[in-house]
């Protein structure tokens, strides 16, 4: 991106969708490694798909830092985005400044350090009124081109995840909805 909020998109599934993110400047791209989820994707399909300069992340739920780590290897991921409240000795096991935390409460944001903190949409960020994150963190939740704004109104966030605001059906991008919320985040931060 061309300012300083980085930008996560979440549940890449295919080729062209990574493709569009690494042209429309995109930081951080992710593929969900949850089987039970409508945009899971196996990590040596994810080995096939190029993304250029973009940072590559893997969600985890139930693996063991065993099974996230060959993973990781597999599908030559940068970042772990640990999501079911993972132990301090998985985030060890993995290399605590590879793994985004995914948090669903703010004090859990002050547990063990990590690359990133992620509150995803169980989380209420509206809660938050412009607040000094001592961890880069991330805000997801079905954000788009008409929610962001009111996010970044509210909260100074390092970056945001978009996943579901920006699809036409689960696993598929959107590329008018992601240049719509891309567009919305430019408008907010260069003000």
């Amino acid at each position: 991106m061309t300012n300083s909020l980085l930008v996560k998109v979440c549940g890449i599934t295919r080729q062209c969708d990574a493709d569009i993110c690494s042209a429309y400047g995109i930081d951080f791209c992710g593929f969900v490694f949850h089987a039970a989820s409508p945009r899971f994707i196996a990590p040596e399909k994810v080995a096939a798909i190029s993304t250029g300069n973009l940072k590559r992340v893997g969600v985890f739920t139930t693996q063991s830092a065993d099974e996230i780590r060959y993973a990781m290897d597999l599908a030559r991921l940068d970042y772990a985005q640990l999501h079911a409240n993972q132990s301090d000795a998985v985030v060890a096991a993995i290399g605590a400044e590879r793994v985004i935390r995914v948090c669903f409460d703010y004090p859990l944001a002050t547990a063990a350090q990590t690359a990133y903190h992620l509150f995803d949409k169980p989380f209420d960020w509206r809660c938050f009124n412009h607040p000094a994150f001592t961890t880069p963190t991330l805000i997801a939740g079905g954000l788009n081109a008409s929610t962001i704004p009111e996010l970044l109104a509210r909260c100074q966030p390092t970056g945001v995840d978009l996943n579901s605001g920006v699809e036409e059906s689960p696993g598929i991008k959107h590329a008018q909805k992601l240049r719509a919320a891309l567009d919305a985040i430019k408008q907010q931060t260069f003000k």
